[in-house]
């Protein structure tokens, strides 16, 4: 970009700003802001007279920087560890050497380098995926229920009888009938009074069914891969394309408005203004002559301006010599007629301006 230097500034005059500000605001907000009671609202109706009460002038000083640089790694990084079933949960980055562009980048500064993924025994563990089962203690079996682990239980026929009653019919010589009891061995249990556990067999053990038998639970932690992942989180290589500008202005205005803001309104126009090559030559001796005005707070801005473009000189983010263009700029404090106050600003010369305002909305 040229920075026509330009000896003489016109620096933009109350009428104009306004007038300016004017044709660009929203009707509708005007209207918000302007209308009269029963009187039909037009943007002529807003008079820079009745609107504006208070003029002040500041200095606002940008120079363009080169950003095409790599932005340094900070140097730290987050260790973190995750078992392998929670590994394809983690996307991971790989750059390869290169550098991103951050204007385009859509996902974290802070992510996860493939690069230093490595493989880790499982802590709890340690890394043979398993632990003895605690319901059977790693036997694989345990004491069965149904017998009480005595391997037996009570006859179901003769209920522990162990012998079973049989019925005789009798008729004695006057042909009367009755009934005799004989007790004879139980021929399920053969007299014994249990039986075989139909659960366990007579082993008076069965299958642990937490661990089917095993002896062996999966850990809790790795699910039976027995390792762990390890990972670094670090900031990505960044490199950023182009100039951007770097934008001073006095403590006072960054109130309503941003550096950042203006920046972008500067980039969407080529404006003109005092050109300076010498940060030295920042200061009241140099500037007043041709600004045509100076205040106690352009002093300060001129000397923030001053010590930042010294420091990206010597970073080489600027090369020595990088004009630095210093504008004239107004603030208009307004209020309408309704009571609402709002501010105007406009920055560059009489020939080309940005406009800005604040609480319009």
């Amino acid at each position: 970009m040229l920075y026509p230097i330009i000896m003489v500034v016109k620096a933009i005059d109350t009428d104009t700003l306004f007038k300016e500000w004017l044709m660009n605001a929203d009707l509708k907000t005007l209207e918000e802001y302007f209308k009269k009671r029963k009187v039909d609202f037009k943007r002529d109706h807003v008079s820079v007279g009745e609107t504006v009460k208070e003029v002040l002038k500041f200095i606002a000083i940008y120079f363009e920087k080169d950003v095409s640089k790599v932005m340094p790694d900070s140097g730290k990084s987050t260790i973190e560890q995750v078992p392998a079933h929670k590994l394809e949960k983690v996307t991971f980055f790989d750059f390869k050497g290169k550098n991103v562009e951050l204007e385009s980048w859509k996902h974290d500064r802070e992510v996860p380098f493939f690069s230093t993924l490595k493989e880790m025994k499982c802590p709890k563990c340690d890394g043979k995926g398993y632990a003895a089962c605690k319901s059977c203690q790693g036997k694989g079996h345990v004491s069965c229920k149904n017998c009480d682990g005595k391997g037996s239980v009570t006859c179901s026929r003769c209920k522990g009888k162990k012998t079973q009653e049989i019925y005789v019919d009798v008729i004695d010589a006057t042909g009367k009938k009755d009934r005799a009891i004989k007790k004879v061995q139980c021929p399920d249990c053969f007299g014994q009074g249990t039986q075989k556990c139909a659960v366990c067999g007579g082993t008076k053990l069965v299958a642990c069914k937490s661990c089917s038998g095993r002896g062996l639970d999966s850990c809790s932690e790795c699910k039976g891969h027995g390792i762990y992942y390890q990972y670094e989180v670090k900031t990505i290589p960044v490199k950023q394309s182009g100039k951007e500008a770097e934008v001073f202005l006095t403590k006072s205005v960054e109130k309503f408005i941003s550096p950042k803001m203006v920046e972008k309104s500067l980039a969407k126009r080529d404006l003109k203004g005092i050109v300076v090559k010498n940060y030295k030559d920042l200061n009241e001796k140099k500037l007043k002559p041709e600004l045509n005005f100076w205040t106690k707070d352009s002093n300060k801005v001129c000397k923030v301006a001053q010590k930042a473009y010294k420091s990206l000189e010597k970073s080489k983010i600027i090369k020595k010599g990088t004009p630095i263009i210093v504008l004239p700029a107004l603030q208009l404090n307004c209020q309408s007629v309704r009571k609402k106050k709002f501010e105007i600003f406009g920055i560059g010369t009489l020939d080309s301006f940005v406009v800005l305002d604040h609480d319009f909305e």
